[in-house]
């Protein structure tokens, strides 16, 4: 089972257009968005994917009630860090930024995704695997980057955009 990961997009257009058309090349079960979107706009151009959307907020989501609205008017799931879900019996928290304090106590998860450091990075730490898919608008490392996770195998793949 193959799941796309994205973050930081802040309004690259390009950038989010041409990891939407990656994404669709593959039989994702969704697509996780780990914050700072920015405009509704940019929200709005994940209509194109093939599968579902899930996001959390970043603090650089200045329009709320816009990116909200998107969401519900496309049956994205959006809200608030952290997002809690199950996909083929493992368990993933995702956040914008990880704040330690927040996955002190944590206890049966299998995944923590997260962006906000526009650096990807995989990690694990007692049997709980980290992903940050780096930054898709490139912006800072002029590297833009997504990532797949197979979660079956797990096994993570940075994809330059």
């Amino acid at each position: 089972m193959l799941l796309g990961i994205i973050s930081d997009t802040h309004d690259y257009l390009e950038k989010v257009k041409k990891a939407i058309k990656i994404f669709n090349q593959y039989n994702l079960i969704g697509v996780i968005h780990c914050g700072d979107f920015v405009a509704p706009f940019t929200l709005k151009e994940f209509i194109n994917l093939k599968t579902k959307f899930y996001g959390v907020f970043g603090n650089c989501d200045g329009e709320k009630e816009g990116l909200l609205r998107v969401a519900k008017e496309n049956n994205f799931i959006l809200c608030e860090p952290p997002l809690e879900f199950v996909f083929n019996n493992k368990k993933f928290l995702i956040f914008h930024k990880l704040k330690e304090e927040a996955i002190e106590n944590i206890e049966n998860v299998d995944y923590i995704i997260y962006g906000h450091t526009h650096q990807p990075e995989v990690k694990e730490e007692k049997k709980l695997i980290f992903i940050n898919p780096g930054e898709a608008c490139g912006l800072l490392t002029q590297k833009a980057t997504i990532a797949l996770l197979d979660i079956d195998k797990k096994e993570i793949k940075f994809i330059e955009i």
